[in-house]
């Protein structure tokens, strides 16, 4: 009988550990799809997901964009990512806290598993997450790339 109780609250701490993926779908991300696509023809596809704490925009391309159209991407990508419009998405997906991380994934090829270019901006300095002083707040002020190729 132990055997069972135990076998069960690991089963279930097993099924509430795991983060749920949420597809993100306001008023707001529908008008920057709209911006995105109208950035370039080569856009096919943009998708918003949540998996708690942080949020992924995907991009995926038919062919690898030229620097104008990554740069002009990008503009409209950083200029979208604000406090404002992410505390609505963390309300959209029942999120109370800061949405920790936004990565910005662009496919540009047939191949959908590998991601040609990946870039991420933060809302904290550091990984404490209760330190809200102005010293640790980032804000999504700041893009990095990750080269991961």
């Amino acid at each position: 009988m132990n055997k069972l109780i135990a076998l069960l609250i690991g089963v279930l701490l097993l099924i509430t550990g795991c983060s749920t993926t949420h597809k993100v779908n306001t008023d707001s991300t529908k008008e920057l799809t709209k911006e995105l696509k109208e950035l370039s023809p080569s856009i096919e596809k943009v998708q918003f997901t949540f998996t708690r704490p942080n949020l992924t925009y995907r991009i995926d391309m038919s062919e690898e964009p030229s620097k104008e159209e990554l740069d002009s991407i990008l503009t409209e990508i950083k200029k979208f990512t604000t406090v404002d419009n992410m505390n609505e998405i963390a309300r959209s997906v029942k999120w109370g806290l800061e949405i920790s991380e936004i990565y910005l994934d662009l496919n540009t090829d047939e191949n959908t598993e590998t991601i040609e270019h990946t870039y991420y901006a933060r809302y904290f300095k550091t990984s404490d997450a209760s330190d809200y002083s102005d010293t640790n707040i980032e804000g999504y002020n700041i893009w990095y790339e990750i080269n991961e190729k």
